[in-house]
């Protein structure tokens, strides 16, 4: 028996368990590694601690990419295995973002560049077509286990959260941006958007459970669905808060589609998840800011739109406008995509082509000043080329698993598994496009292991 065989063989076996141990652990330990930086301060949003800390992941990662190779036969199955559709899409983007940056490095002399997207780009992206040559069974069973971390992580650090929440009200623990009288949930993640985000896959999982489950097991994921719901506004983070309740009616059309009268349970849990956070934030101490941070304008727009719709006009009496940089920068971000767009008239009539090298391949030193969309700022800095890659490797999947649920309706776990994956991407695809994250970690982490778990789960195989 083959190495490869003995590790991702129908029997169980002593590497198998291996194997798995350090999938998972992995995924542990960089669920939480962000926590060694309360350790340390901060100073102009970056954390101070030595670079040799803030590698030990990246170094982590790649022993256990080491050992995934080491398990597989021959360089001809690897090979035969890139050649796979979506991975060669995969690895076509990879190489994009890799060449434009060599051609940075050649223009500015910035190596820092090309190092920071091969060590949080291309090194997480590896796991995709690596985890893919893994047997069927020992695909499923991998990203059960992980599933389940999701939720286990998820409702440990949101307790976590609460517990400084209640005990150090006073105290920012947004540490690589902090601001007095503002003190959201960021569990171990030190951003309240990427740990938002995070707390969105754990409710995707438990969409899957509360959809394909009997009733005991349904009510206990309803409840952490609406525990989570109020974590999620406990980050103060807006964006994750409409991807969750986005979530939550997206689950409801595909149940709606596949499952019939199922989809009932989430309508119930969205009409829920809404009253409960209104109850909490009326009745109870708000993680909102305080008037001595810029993102208290947030909070005044939100009112002001309540009472424009109430009552016919805003709280000030004066015509509405958002006056939130969370806004007002989207809108300059849609500004700037507009004129990139519009300016080549000019360009053509001038002989200047640089608006069409913009477009198609991004020109480094014009990126958006208020990029925050990460589509938008791939756009920016890769061009259209770029982009359109980008949405491959998203879209694929997602296409793939919707297509799969459709087709594979049941009460099974094969089905639970990939709507819970399948809600997960689409829980990044809606956050990439207010927001971004592909190169931060855990993010990276997180996107390439549900893009390989969408790609999994509906391999005939599985499903």
């Amino acid at each position: 028996m083959s190495t490869f065989d003995a590790v991702t063989g129908s029997d169980p076996s002593r590497s198998r368990r291996a194997l798995f141990a350090v999938l998972v652990g992995f995924t542990i330990f960089a669920l939480c590694f962000y926590g060694i930086f309360y350790l340390y301060d901060y100073r102009d949003g970056d954390s101070i601690a030595p670079t040799s800390i803030k590698l030990i992941k990246d170094l982590v990662w790649t022993i256990v990419l080491l050992f995934l190779l080491s398990i597989n036969t021959t360089r001809a199955r690897i090979v035969d295995h890139l050649r796979q559709p979506y991975n060669l899409v995969l690895l076509t983007f990879c190489a994009w973002l890799v060449a434009v940056k060599v051609v940075e490095v050649f223009a500015y002399g910035n190596y820092n560049t090309i190092l920071l997207t091969l060590k949080n780009a291309i090194l997480y992206a590896a796991m995709v077509p690596l985890l893919g040559m893994l047997c069927a069974e020992a695909k499923r069973s991998l990203v059960k286990y992980v599933s389940v971390v999701f939720v286990a992580v998820a409702f440990i650090q949101a307790i976590f959260s609460a517990a400084l929440f209640a005990s150090y009200p006073e105290y920012s623990f947004w540490r690589d941006d902090p601001y007095n009288g503002f003190n959201p949930f960021v569990g171990l993640f030190s951003n309240p958007n990427r740990f938002g985000l995070f707390l969105n896959l754990g409710a995707a999982v438990l969409c899957g459970f509360l959809l394909i489950s009997p009733r005991k097991e349904a009510f206990f994921a309803a409840v952490g669905l609406i525990l989570l719901a109020l974590s999620i506004f406990y980050t103060a983070a807006l964006s994750q808060l409409v991807v969750y309740f986005g979530l939550l009616t997206y689950a409801t059309i595909v149940a709606a589609w596949t499952m019939g009268r199922l989809c009932l349970r989430f309508s119930a849990i969205t009409l829920t998840s809404a009253i409960v956070i209104g109850l909490v934030g009326l009745n109870c101490k708000s993680p909102l800011p305080d008037a001595s941070h810029n993102e208290s304008a947030l909070a005044w727009d939100l009112r002001n739109l309540a009472a424009l719709a109430v009552n016919g006009q805003t709280l000030d009496g004066k015509s509405f406008h958002f006056t939130s940089d969370s806004i007002v920068n989207r809108m300059k971000e849609i500004g700037d995509l507009g004129e990139s767009f519009a300016q080549n008239a000019s360009s053509r009539q001038s002989g200047d082509n640089r608006g069409l090298k913009q477009r198609l391949v991004g020109l480094p030193d014009h990126m958006a000043p208020s990029s925050q969309s990460q589509f938008a700022y791939i756009y920016f800095r890769y061009g259209l080329i770029g982009v359109v890659l980008f949405a491959g490797v998203l879209a694929v999947p997602a296409i793939r698993g919707l297509l799969g649920l459709t087709k594979c309706a049941g009460r099974d776990d094969s089905y639970r598994m990939l709507f819970c994956y399948h809600l997960c991407l689409v829980a990044f695809i809606a956050t990439f496009l207010g927001d971004n994250g592909l190169l931060d970690f855990p993010t990276n982490f997180l996107l390439f292991f549900v893009l390989f778990a969408n790609q999994s789960l509906f391999d005939p195989a599985i499903t």
